[in-house]
């Protein structure tokens, strides 16, 4: 399904229908790559609520949002680490040579934006940057591939609207006959929806996401 790869996943149930309880209101979420959590307007207490937060913010060009909350956020966090690593290295250079040039010419920067020294916490800010730097790459390749295929909005917008919810081991499932030889899975993590990352009915492998103080 077009719709899928070109947000780079996929994922509906019988929980479309289904209210949340009271007292399963999504708890207060702390930012996740620096993008803070936006329950009103994006709310995920069900799928179908979390599969219309997702179009309406593709709508509205916040494609980082869809990104940091509303996929699932082991997949999101494997794709972060894989991409990091192929950036360590040119960060790295890029914040040595800038350290050595502060270390040369300290009245040429405030001393809070002076990097450290320390080796742990120089290594630590190298991890810091090299993913915020994949995070907004992942970002990129969802808004190149939601451009290079403009079917995908209307595929979604067509499952919201006329899917066959089904339940699934981890949440669940939709799917539309005019929408072939794929579904759209979601999973329910603690008190939320997100979309997954998987086009058939094999659990995808649960990877707890990253804690983000960023």
């Amino acid at each position: 399904m077009r719709l899928l790869f070109a947000i780079a996943l996929v994922s509906g149930s019988v929980a479309f229908a289904q209210p949340p309880k009271e007292g399963e209101l999504p708890k207060e979420v702390p930012p996740r790559f620096g993008i803070q959590y936006k329950v009103k307007t994006y709310p995920q207490d069900s799928a179908k609520k979390a599969l219309n937060s997702t179009i309406e913010a593709i709508e509205k060009g916040e494609t980082p949002y869809v990104v940091a909350h509303l996929l699932d956020p082991g997949f999101v966090e494997l794709r972060v680490a894989d991409r990091a690593k192929q950036y360590e290295a040119p960060v790295e250079i890029e914040l040595s040579r800038l350290r050595d040039a502060q270390i040369r010419n300290p009245e040429n920067y405030d001393r809070d934006s002076r990097l450290p020294t320390d080796r742990v916490k120089f290594r630590a800010l190298i991890i810091e940057r090299s993913r915020e730097r994949a995070f907004r790459q992942i970002v990129q390749d969802m808004e190149a591939k939601l451009l290079d295929d403009p079917h995908a909005l209307k595929e979604l917008r067509k499952l919201l609207r006329d899917g066959m919810p089904t339940d699934t081991e981890t949440g669940a499932k939709l799917t539309h006959m005019d929408v072939k030889d794929r579904a759209l899975y979601f999973r329910k993590i603690e008190d939320r929806w997100f979309l997954e990352n998987r086009h058939e009915d094999i659990p995808a492998p649960v990877v707890p996401p990253k804690k983000e103080g960023m």
